[in-house]
């Protein structure tokens, strides 16, 4: 007997990965020598294009279905949240500085972060208000 594999659906998209979406981030900035964060860019529609691209921030992926990202001002909170921008900073602009690859890795924080589990005392007081008493364990 022989098993055929089946052909993949087209209906299925792969993972985004970090590497792939850090590797288009790369080499989407240029690169300079002198500068310490290569991964900065300092206006907020520069920073929309290059988000634009993330596979994390794709159609198919998990964390686009959490997100409204319409307009400039959604993008813009959206940066804001993730605390990747330092308005401390001055640039040659006087805008703001976006750290891309703090972004991205806040984008795959909320895309594929599972929730904190709860203590074990909450289990606990949980099994006891359910029953009034701790069930008895038996070996």
């Amino acid at each position: 007997m022989t098993v055929e594999g089946r052909p993949r659906s087209t209906s299925f998209s792969s993972t985004p990965t970090f590497s792939s979406d850090l590797a288009k981030l790369k080499s989407s900035l240029p690169q300079s020598p002198s500068s310490s964060s290569p991964c900065t860019v300092s206006s907020y529609k520069e920073a929309i294009a290059i988000a634009s691209t993330f596979d994390v921030l794709g159609n198919n992926s998990t964390l686009t279905p959490k997100l409204k990202l319409t307009s400039e001002d959604d993008w813009i909170d959206f940066f804001q949240k993730s605390g990747a921008v330092d308005t401390t900073t001055s640039t040659t602009n006087g805008g703001v500085n976006v750290n891309m690859e703090k972004f991205l890795r806040y984008c795959f924080d909320m895309a594929y972060k599972m929730p904190p589990s709860p203590s074990n005392r909450v289990l606990r007081e949980h099994v006891r208000g359910a029953s009034g008493t701790v069930p008895s364990l038996s070996i």
